[in-house]
């Protein structure tokens, strides 16, 4: 195995199991539910009481990217073992998490002159950085350069995509993250977009006011993107998640893997903490990447 370390922001939902898996290393994000005391994501406070603290108290929770100090603690064991480092982080769109893993690399270079260091702006987040990262540990396992790798994430990055539906605007437009969603939605909140992430940059797909509704447009919106692409589904990787709404996942599931058929289906995951405090409890999408030899590495 090529001797660089694959490390991600936990914006990216894999999970500390799979990751570990993997020999993926994460840096978590910190979230509060009092917004006085932060907490790491999963490693210092459960999903469970993140989720239940949103759906039964109606709260509006914080959350606080990995420090300079985080990144820097995360890096070093690796950059004294030789290994050289590839790291991803969350689209900058949504938070500066790449600033400060720019800034620990910057600082680590002075003390570690000859390791190359990358830190790269994923322009995804939760589980299209997932599959990224998946990607990339097995482009890893397989033997590929690191400088393969970087290649192989500039690439897939333009081509990943998350079609998702938000459970409640209010959380968008509490973090201020709403932008071009506010367009559409006029200021009526109940309304649920049907929002893109391409290019790091959210957009809109359409808009509903059901959720069963909302579910068959993400399906539609997803065909549409393969039929005027021209992308071949089979080429891809692809997975849907949901953070508290589990009871129609099974049919969403089906019904996306009868659309595109040929594409490989991972099984759903959890959206986590980081992405649904900006997006609120209900929220559900379909993840998709682009897998390396079809790009020819």
């Amino acid at each position: 195995m090529a001797e660089y370390q694959i490390f991600s922001d936990g914006a990216c939902d894999i999970g500390f199991e799979k990751a570990e898996e993997l020999g993926i290393q994460l840096i978590p994000f910190y979230v509060s539910i009092d917004h006085e005391n932060y907490y790491k994501e999963i490693l210092e406070i459960s999903l469970d009481d993140y989720f239940r603290y949103m759906t039964q108290e109606k709260g509006y929770p914080k959350t606080s990217l990995p420090s300079i100090q985080d990144y820097i603690d995360a890096f070093t064991p690796a950059l004294e073992a030789g290994k050289d480092i590839l790291c991803i982080t969350m689209t900058r769109s949504l938070t500066a998490s790449l600033e400060s893993a720019m800034t620990a690399k910057s600082m680590l270079e002075e003390d570690f002159p000859r390791a190359k260091i990358h830190v790269i702006n994923s322009w995804l987040a939760t589980g299209a950085q997932s599959l990224l990262l998946m990607e990339m540990a097995r482009m890893q396992k397989n033997g590929k350069s690191l400088e393969d790798v970087v290649a192989y994430v500039e690439k897939a990055k333009a081509d990943g995509r998350i079609h998702f539906m938000v459970g409640d605007l209010s959380y968008l437009e509490i973090g201020g993250r709403i932008g071009k969603v506010a367009t559409v939605s006029g200021g009526l909140l109940k309304i649920k977009p049907i929002i893109i992430l391409k290019g790091g940059e959210i957009g809109v797909g359409g808009v509903c006011r059901a959720r069963k509704k909302g579910l068959s447009q993400i399906v539609d919106v997803t065909v549409k993107h393969f039929r005027e692409t021209g992308e071949n589904p089979a080429h891809y990787i692809a997975t849907p998640g949901t953070n508290t709404i589990w009871d129609d996942m099974e049919g969403f599931y089906a019904k996306i893997q009868e659309a595109l058929p040929g594409m490989e289906f991972l099984p759903p995951f959890q959206i986590g903490a980081t992405i649904s405090a900006h997006t609120g409890p209900g929220t559900t999408g379909f993840c998709f990447v682009k897998k390396y030899e079809h790009y020819g590495f």
